[in-house]
């Protein structure tokens, strides 16, 4: 019957009818970021750093696929004074060269995101940082809002070396080999 629908005319084209519902269904599935702040510190024997990127970050989540994307800019990430905030650019991730860090991948399991509660989440998939990439799984906790928004909160821990970071032997003792990496993100409904 549904042959025999699409290729029917009906109100100017089943075919069409069909799309738009299509589209309709998937835009109520895809969520997007409303806020998303991403920190990291790193604790080495000689300094602690911290930075927060506030306003470089964008995601989206499709529960119809189950996609996850993110992605970071690199020079958004401020710190408590300008020489970090420059080395951190210039020398580590060569920001100019590779301006921003991407996350792609697909949620490990589903979860109820239309009904308000808190579950735990897991995405598998790709990191992109400095022009590496490599297999990740990222957890954390969503909190399904009354209001139809998403709250995301987690961490995760990296070492700068598996993605081509490469610290100067002098100051070793300045960056730490594993660094943590903490996110909190609202999502709303796309419109």
């Amino acid at each position: 019957m549904l042959k025999k629908l699409w290729q029917k005319p009906l109100y100017g084209g089943t075919r069409k009818w069909l799309a738009a519902l299509g589209l309709i269904v998937g835009w109520a599935q895809r969520y997007e970021t409303e806020e998303l702040v991403i920190s990291f510190y790193s604790d080495a024997p000689l300094e602690k750093i911290t930075a927060e990127n506030r306003g470089g970050c964008f995601g989206w989540i499709d529960f119809a696929t189950d996609s996850v994307y993110v992605r970071v800019w690199m020079r958004g990430f401020s710190f408590p004074n300008k020489l970090m905030e420059r080395h951190f650019n210039e020398i580590y991730v060569e920001s100019d060269k590779y301006p921003y860090a991407y996350f792609r991948g697909r949620l490990v399991a589903p979860f109820p995101y239309t009904q308000p509660g808190t579950y735990a989440v897991s995405a598998k998939g790709v990191m992109e940082i400095h022009g590496v990439r490599r297999q990740e799984v990222l957890s954390g906790l969503y909190e399904v809002k009354p209001d139809g928004r998403l709250r995301l909160t987690g961490r995760f821990f990296l070492h700068p070396a598996d993605y081509g970071v490469k610290v100067p032997t002098l100051l070793w003792q300045q960056i730490a080999k594993q660094v943590e990496v903490s996110f909190h993100a609202i999502y709303r409904a796309s419109q």
